[in-house]
């Protein structure tokens, strides 16, 4: 599975190619090998074939006696095959493959031209003439034929013409045309056939090698290639525009997981591609109306609620009871507080923001230089990254609450920046006390406090973790705790180079 690609598009081109690939194999398999039979007939080998084929056939039912007179006859008189008629020119001499394959299937012709009760076996001829053998020549056009009952140690057929001129001479069955040489040996390559007839006598025959018939063209896998080539072209823009619906569905349903808002997707592809994107915008009409309503409703309880509040800080001054007047005044500063946090929190929420390339360590130099202001140290370390399309007031605000949090219960906060091409890592450490492991997802919980006490000094509202935890998401990142070794936590905000991607 490693092997293949990782998208659909990627697996379906593969899928579809390697089917079009190995259906091409094939087809060139059974074109080369149906060319070779349909060479084969019509070719000096099928001519060959069929005469070996019908001589052996009628020394079969003879007698012995009768059988070795025909032989005797046929040994002297050479069965000559006209060139002429038979059809296309042949070409050089054989190649080892060629010849393998011409002597495989001159010996699967006979055994099928002979049939039951016959053998065969066709082998070369690599020693001188022999006598015992039944010659079948191949009379080429343009070639001069030997002289009548010669039978000479070049060809078997017998010496050359000693009367023609010196000048004229040539070898007994044509001009050397790469199935031999002039000169010493053999002037041409011979087949010896051998024929095992139903009573088990063996008829020798011995036959000039056929011309190997013309190669394969090279046009045809030139055409196969631009075949091939074409295909892919089309199968590429037919699986891209199949997957195409897909990809954009994704990058939408990616996007409003960010809680960004997204004009409603084109319905096209497939039946089954529309109806999801249908059924996706559908859903994301809905959910967008349901955030909608609840953040207005509770933004307008929490604004509301501020006018009561300062009310009963107004009636609670009328108290003569100075302890309880202080008791009312701290609930009413953590109902304040409370109210501010969440106002804070459905700001958070509004990601009407623009996204903007920043300088992540501008804005983590710049809280920096805010802390310092009040008294906070914070050390920067790390990489210089690459400006990153983030909503610059919104990131601002999640490392603000972060530090803060690294600063107020911890000592020695610090920010290591770690730059890579897929995301920017921004690690805020401390050295406290840390977070008990059960409660690490807990403290992102609104209103969650580790602090038991009421005082909103020590313990605030519980909303700084549960914004910068929104924020990280709206921009497709994530934001983790945990504890250090031996004390002390960190914070790891991973922010995605959505603007790379």
């Amino acid at each position: 599975m490693k092997l293949l690609p990782d998208t659909l598009f990627g697996r379906l081109i593969t899928a579809v190619l390697g089917v079009v690939a190995v259906a091409l194999l094939v087809f060139v398999v059974l074109v080369v090998r149906d060319r070779r039979e349909l060479l084969f007939a019509g070719s000096e080998a099928e001519v060959v074939a069929a005469t070996i084929a019908e001589t052996a056939a009628q020394l079969a039912p003879l007698s012995a006696d009768a059988r070795a007179g025909e032989i005797e006859r046929l040994t002297r008189e050479a069965l000559t095959i006209s060139r002429a008629g038979i059809g296309g020119p042949g070409r050089g001499p054989p190649s080892p493959t060629d010849f393998r394959a011409a002597v495989a299937s001159l010996n699967a012709r006979l055994e099928r031209d002979l049939g039951q009760g016959y053998r065969v076996e066709v082998r070369n001829a690599r020693s001188g003439p022999r006598g015992d053998a039944i010659r079948v020549r191949i009379e080429r056009r343009g070639e001069r034929p030997p002289p009548d009952g010669a039978f000479g140690p070049g060809t078997g057929n017998g010496p050359p013409n000693r009367n023609q001129p010196p000048g004229d001479r040539e070898p007994p069955f044509g001009p050397r045309d790469g199935f031999g040489g002039r000169g010493g040996g053999p002037p041409r390559d011979e087949l010896e056939v051998t024929v095992t007839l139903p009573d088990s006598a063996t008829v020798l025959f011995r036959t000039d090698m056929p011309r190997a018939a013309p190669p394969l063209p090279r046009r045809i896998f030139v055409e196969l290639a631009l075949l091939t080539l074409g295909l892919a072209a089309v199968l590429f823009v037919m699986a891209r525009a199949t997957t195409r619906p897909l990809t954009e569905l994704a990058r939408a349903a990616e996007a409003v997981g960010r809680g960004e808002r997204t004009g409603p997707l084109r319905e096209s592809g497939a039946r089954e591609l529309r109806e999801a994107t249908r059924a996706f915008n559908a859903m994301q009409e809905r959910l967008h109306r349901y955030l909608d309503s609840r953040t207005r409703v509770l933004a307008a309880m929490s604004h509301d609620l501020r006018t009561p509040l300062t009310r009963l800080k107004l009636r609670a001054e009328s108290l003569d009871d100075d302890a309880l007047r202080e008791r009312f005044h701290a609930d009413l500063d953590e109902m304040q507080s409370m109210v501010a946090g969440s106002l804070n929190l459905f700001r958070g929420m509004n990601h009407d923001e623009p996204l903007k390339p920043v300088a992540v360590d501008e804005l983590v130099a710049e809280l920096q230089r805010e802390l310092a202001e009040v008294g906070t140290s914070i050390e920067i370390r790390g990489d210089k990254p690459a400006p990153l399309s983030v909503r610059p007031i919104a990131l601002k605000r999640c490392l603000s609450n972060l530090l803060s949090n690294a600063a107020k219960y911890g000592t020695s906060p610090s920010v290591a920046i770690e730059d890579s091409e897929s995301e920017l890592v921004l690690r805020v450490l401390d050295d406290g006390p840390g977070i008990p492991p059960e409660l690490l997802e807990r403290v992102f919980e609104p209103f969650f406090r580790l602090e038991a006490s009421r005082n909103i000094d020590t313990g605030g509202v519980g909303l700084g973790l549960s914004i910068a935890r929104d924020i990280a998401q709206a921009h497709g990142g994530s934001l983790t705790l945990r504890n250090r070794t031996p004390h002390g936590l960190e914070a790891t905000l991973r922010l995605p180079r959505i603007a790379r991607a």
